[in-house]
């Protein structure tokens, strides 16, 4: 502890006042009334004891002020003093300062004293000659002899005109019985007053006094920011007032601010107040003192000198700083900017490091030892590189990528290994391209060209852009790099450089014709997926597509995750080969692959493309499910525009086969940026706008949208009839508008197209068109034909129209089969009856009013509409039937044994057998 002797102050004031004004006169009045009375009756009364305590800042060294100030007006002599922390064990510190007014030599030697309480008789006698009062400031950091002397001092004054006025804290203070041991001097009147915060009309007083009338909430409003602190409500007020303000609850804002500022500075005066060495501890506490126990920080301010519980107890009494339920003290969040602003900057980066040094050895969160090292300098330890990476991880699962951009960049800066460092800029890039697309392109754009990076990065690059969007960059700039690449690295890129325009036309022409093509025999997986996606683009080599893109899927095991959009290619491949099982499963696995921006990245294409995938099974429930969560994260994303179109268009399309037309037509008119126009998915949205306008009883719009969709489509060299029936559907209008012979045109180039393929959902559809808009005689036996290869398609939309349309054949053509007419209608009715105000249910219902024929079945009558629905659907699995029926997998097992008991079977193969005999097979 410091044995240094306070410095002389000026007659009858050894210690200077704070700067800031005290508060006038008109708070505190009941307390400025006794103080005054004790003051007053020197003349007449005996000694008198006044003790003033309470939580710090709530106006104590104010009142010993004004007692001191008054009774030097009185003409009595005032001596003062102000008891410090820095001071608290050195002997007789504020005796010293009471007596020297008095020319007292200073009692604070290490000699001992040569009589028992050094200087008493003679203030004894000074105060018999004149009245004398005593003010102390801060008496709860009274050094033990100090507080020993007035004790003594109080019991030989009898008769002496003499007043102790003593201010401090409360029982929270390190000595909470000062105002007890003090009181505890037989003899002298002792008041004890204990200062509560302001109450509300004396704070209602003072801002109308110093800011004109003001409304209620204004004034609950000063009064919460202050705390009831006189002054810090003194100093809040007259600087809100020196704005020009009205004191309006509309002004609260600038309030606060104001508050922020009065606050900061009443803090740091405490803390000038406290000494350099704790003002050390309360900037230790405003970087991490909610996260380290205080002989943590204390250890961390490089301050041992000062004793650890007086020093806590001071700060603990310290307005801005708090006690939290651990014990641990905090300066408030608003205050810690203040305290530190006065560092210098290599000081303060420097406090940052340490306190993160400690908050990791001790095992703080991350996030907090993250935002430590965040203000630190970087320091290249292994440690504070996985600690921002693990808070960067953290914050893009909860959305925060603007904080994980800056985490990463930080680690980067921390990381010395260069292929560390390169897979640190591919992570910040994957975040970019959710923020800030352009950043990353460039990002991105470096990776792929710097040959010294990893492989993996590179290939994770050039994924993660295309995924995000920025196909041009990507494109040059892996043109670029195939021209170095070798080996499997090679193989890969010239992949990934195809999977954005497989046919090599979107624009038109081949964008960069130095890149050779994919090779017919692919060398590795991506090159496998790329070209079943290309095969399948063009309509070709139905079984070699299905093997090339299921080997694709198959056990891809890269340490980094599986490469996006190989994957998603050869998913898209499959759904067009109708082997929906194996595409559900692997964008299944690819979800479930990816983390973090890659993932925020791929999910909406991931969704979008299972969306289409549920559409295609007649699964509406699923699909919207999966098209309403793609299309919130699309617009989470810095760049959308590309894959809007298809969402939008396959959400009009379920709108109208779920008999929303409404909603169908608000969609497909939705406004899109320019952008999206160029996409490779606009032909999407063209075609749903067909399908509405179709919908809605207008073909000839119907008929441009159509052709539209299909001009683009074949200036993309995308001919396979499976991705949009834009054919069939212009020769249906085009049929109906009266333009026969371009009707049978389009329609056989559909029914070449798809037998070209080869997938029974595609020659179905194309059949019907046949059979609806080119008049043959046969159309029984053609409609039967698309009926047989639609049964081992999915039961989408396609399913539903063709066996609407056979069962209406079989109804009313000439040599039909009442008896499978009556069957398919059952189960028409099942497919549409989760989507009454749907095409294809109503027509289900026209077609009910006008049928004759009946199914003969013992006990097929005893079932119910949902029992019978299930029954003609048993042929499916379980979950194919709870989602076209839209119920529990459950609920189709009760239904199921419900049948079994009232058809008397034992089972599904009996149901199923039944079935097909009641279907003439």
């Amino acid at each position: 502890m410091t044995g240094a002797t306070p410095s002389p102050q000026p007659q009858d004031q050894a210690r200077q006042a704070p700067a800031t004004e005290d508060p006038p006169s008109r708070v505190r009045v009941r307390e400025r009334a006794m103080v005054a009375a004790a003051v007053d009756g020197l003349d007449t009364s005996g000694p008198v004891l006044v003790t003033l305590s309470g939580r710090s800042g709530f106006g104590q060294s104010s009142l010993v002020r004004w007692a001191a100030e008054r009774a030097h007006e009185s003409g009595h002599r005032v001596l003062r003093a102000r008891a410090a922390l820095s001071e608290s064990e050195l002997p007789y510190a504020v005796v010293t300062q009471l007596l020297e007014p008095l020319g007292s030599p200073p009692v604070n030697n290490p000699a001992p004293p040569r009589e028992p309480f050094p200087g008493l008789a003679r203030l004894l006698r000074a105060a018999r000659e004149r009245p004398t009062v005593l003010a102390v400031e801060d008496a709860h950091w009274l050094d033990r002899e100090s507080s020993h002397w007035l004790q003594a001092l109080l019991r030989r004054s009898a008769g002496a005109p003499l007043a102790v006025v003593c201010g401090g804290v409360d029982a929270a203070a390190a000595d909470p019985g000062w105002p007890g041991e003090l009181g505890s001097a037989p003899g002298p009147v002792a008041h004890h007053l204990t200062l509560a915060p302001l109450p509300p009309d004396e704070i209602a007083a003072e801002v109308a006094r110093v800011c004109g009338r003001a409304d209620e909430a204004f004034t609950a409003e000063a009064g919460r920011i202050s705390g009831g602190h006189p002054a810090v409500l003194h100093d809040l007020l007259h600087r809100f007032a020196a704005l020009g303000h009205r004191p309006a609850a509309s002004r609260a804002p600038v309030l606060r601010a104001t508050g922020s500022a009065v606050l900061g500075d009443h803090l740091m005066s405490a803390v000038r107040q406290l000494g350099a060495e704790a003002g050390e501890v309360v900037r230790a506490l405003a970087v991490c003192g909610d996260l380290l126990d205080f002989p943590l920080v204390r250890t961390l301010a490089r301050a041992g000198s000062l004793n650890e519980r007086r020093l806590r107890t001071a700060l603990a009494l310290t307005a801005g700083i708090h006690t939290l339920p651990n014990g641990r003290l905090r300066v408030e969040p608003a205050l810690r900017v203040r305290v530190l602003e006065e560092m210098i900057a290599d000081d303060r980066t420097d406090l940052h490091l340490r306190a993160a040094e400690l908050a990791h050895r001790f095992g703080a969160g991350d996030r907090a030892v993250a935002d430590l090292l965040l203000a630190a300098r970087p320091t290249g330890s292994a440690w504070a590189g996985r600690t921002l990476r693990r808070d960067a991880d953290h914050a893009v699962r909860e959305g925060e990528h603007d904080r994980a951009a800056v985490l990463l960049a930080h680690a980067a800066q921390e990381e010395r290994d260069p292929a560390e460092r390169a897979g640190l800029d591919l992570e910040l890039a994957a975040v970019h391209l959710v923020t800030e697309p352009e950043a990353a392109d460039l990002r991105i754009e470096r990776l792929i060209r710097t040959p010294q990076h990893p492989a993996a990065v590179r290939l994770h690059a050039a994924d993660l852009g295309l995924t995000g969007g920025g196909t041009e960059v990507v494109r040059r700039s892996l043109a670029d790099a195939l021209t170095a690449a070798t080996g499997t690295e090679r193989d890969d890129l010239l992949a990934l450089f195809w999977v954005a325009d497989p046919t090599g036309q979107g624009n038109g022409a081949p964008s960069v014709p130095a890149v050779p093509p994919l090779p017919q025999r692919p060398a590795s997986r991506a090159q496998a997926a790329v070209r079943a996606w290309q095969l399948a683009l063009y309509g070709e080599s139905l079984h070699e597509v299905r093997n090339l893109a299921q080997a694709a899927l198959t056990d891809d095991q890269r340490p980094d995750g599986p490469l996006i959009q190989p994957a998603l290619a050869a998913c898209r491949a499959l759904c067009l080969t109708d082997a929906l099982d194996d595409a559900e499963s692997g964008l299944n696995r690819l979800l479930g692959a990816l983390g973090g921006s890659r993932l925020r990245l791929a999910a909406p294409h991931i969704l979008a493309l299972r969306g289409e995938l549920n559409i295609r099974r007649g699964r509406h429930a699923q699909a919207e499910r999966d098209l309403e969560a793609a299309e919130r994260g699309a617009r989470l994303l810095g760049r959308s525009a590309a894959l809007l179109p298809h969402l939008y268009g396959i959400r009009a399309v379920v709108d109208v086969e779920s008999g929303r037309d409404d909603a169908a037509r608000e969609r497909a008119a939705t406004p899109l940026p320019p952008a999206a126009e160029d996409s490779e998915h606009w032909p999407r949205l063209l075609f749903a706008r067909g399908v509405v306008a179709l919908r809605g009883g207008n073909p000839a719009e119907a008929r441009d949208q159509f052709r539209e969709c299909g001009r683009r489509l074949l200036s993309r060299h995308h001919l396979n009839p499976a991705l949009v029936p834009w054919r069939s559907l212009t020769a249906l209008t085009c049929h109906t508008l009266g333009e026969s012979a371009e009707a049978r045109r389009l329609s056989e180039q559909e029914l070449a197209l798809a037998r070209r393929w080869g997938t029974g959902s595609t020659l179905a559809w194309a059949r019907l068109t046949s059979v609806l808009v080119t008049g043959r005689k046969d159309r029984l036996t053609d409609i039967r034909s698309a009926m047989g290869e639609v049964r081992s398609a999915p039961t989408g939309p396609e399913y539903a129209r063709v066996l609407a349309e056979y069962t209406a054949l079989e109804m009313t053509e000439s040599g039909g089969d009442r008896r499978m007419a009556a069957l398919s209608l059952a189960e028409l009715c099942a497919l549409t009856a989760a989507h009454p105000a749907a095409p294809m249910a109503v027509r289900a219902r026209a077609l009910a009013g006008a049928a004759t024929g009946t199914v003969s079945v013992p006990g097929w009558g005893d079932l119910s509409e949902a029992e019978r629905q299930s029954a003609l659907l048993a042929g499916r699995s379980n979950r194919d039937i709870a989602a076209l029926l839209e119920i529990s997998s459950r609920a189709v097992e009760l239904r199921l044994a419900r049948v079994y008991r009232k058809l008397r079977i034992n089972g599904r193969q009996e149901l199923r057998e039944l079935v097909r005999a009641m279907e003439g097979h």
